[in-house]
């Protein structure tokens, strides 16, 4: 009997995103015999949680630290983790949790935590370098005042055409949009 190369992919998205931003990718993949789980991180996609029902990161992370945690731990059921954008901080901290469930990690241009350079700083570079007119129609809030760094983000459809999905179909565009919600950008209150 031949022996089968099917893989079980676990798909993280990024900030103001959901399992919905996987569609293309997760029927590709399927299509070509491999396992799919795309997730919801909390407050995201389907999730029920608002963000502001979450305190801390853990918080944020818990679907899929609790799906890792579901797995077995066995050599031919190791997964491969992607993450993309503020996913790679998700895939990170389950590398670090269950390395034995993971067979690789792939960081689609995703933030890899670091002690040089945590989130923060690279959010308040962000910021620094952009205009105003930039941001578009996004709408941010700062709970910890105008001078600090945006706490939470919801990406308008303006800039999501103009910088996030500039190389699509307007039929992708419009389907991509019909799922972003509020996502915290500060790295929450506690750990």
């Amino acid at each position: 009997m031949e022996e089968t190369s099917a893989k079980h992919f676990v798909l993280v998205h990024g900030i103001c995103h959901g399992a919905w931003c996987w569609y293309k990718l997760a029927t590709l993949l399927r299509a070509a015999g491999h396992r799919v789980t795309a997730l919801d991180l909390g407050g995201c996609g389907v999730d029920p949680r608002r963000l502001d029902e979450m305190a801390s990161i853990s918080d944020y992370l818990q679907p899929l630290m609790e799906f890792m945690a579901s797995l077995p731990d066995r050599d031919d059921e190791k997964v491969v983790l992607v993450g993309h954008s503020y996913g790679g901080l998700g895939i990170s901290l389950a590398m670090e949790r269950f390395p034995e469930k993971i067979s690789v990690g792939v960081f689609i241009t995703a933030y890899m935590p670091n002690c040089q350079h945590p989130l923060a700083t690279l959010i308040q570079e962000f910021f620094k370098r952009s205009s105003l007119h930039s941001t578009m129609d996004c709408r941010f809030s700062f709970d910890q005042g105008p001078e600090n760094p945006p706490t939470s983000v919801i990406f308008g459809p303006e800039y999501m055409a103009t910088n996030v999905y500039q190389h699509c179909q307007t039929e992708t565009l419009v389907a991509m949009y019909s799922g972003p919600k509020i996502t915290d950008v500060g790295g929450f209150s506690g750990p």
